[in-house]
């Protein structure tokens, strides 16, 4: 897909810092055009073979790869690829430049799959998001 827009990411930064040993195209926050119509993406790309992604734990895909982080050039390029099943279409009601925000929005919310979080419990929140897939 062409890219409309890519965001840069604090994750971005600290690749080029030697963070993780990453090595092409970088970013992951990003809006893209398919076949006239605006998407964003899942940045994970899973194998659907490994004995996670069998066991239906695909976040936990053993050869995955991660736009722009690992194995898998980024949104930093007049063109990136992902699988069809990891795109979602934009609304004509958001903006390419509201859009681009949908992976972080995402990723701060992917927490409460993952766990219950109750109206009385306390959380600590550590860390500036830097993650490597």
């Amino acid at each position: 897909m062409r890219v409309l827009l890519a965001g840069i990411c604090n994750t971005d930064i600290e690749l080029m810092r030697g963070y993780y040993p990453f090595r092409g195209v970088p970013g992951h926050e990003f809006v893209g055009e398919l076949n006239g119509k605006r998407v964003v993406g899942e940045i994970n790309a899973v194998c659907h073979s490994c004995e996670a992604c069998v066991s239906g734990r695909p976040t936990h895909c053993e050869n995955r790869t991660v736009l722009g982080i690992k194995g898998r050039n980024g949104a930093f390029a007049e063109y990136l690829t992902l699988p069809a099943e990891n795109l979602h279409a934009i609304p004509d009601t958001i903006e390419t430049e509201e859009a681009v925000f949908i992976e972080p929005l995402a990723a701060a919310l992917e927490i409460q799959e993952q766990i219950q979080i109750a109206s009385a419990d306390r959380v600590l929140i550590v860390g500036h998001g830097n993650s490597a897939g």
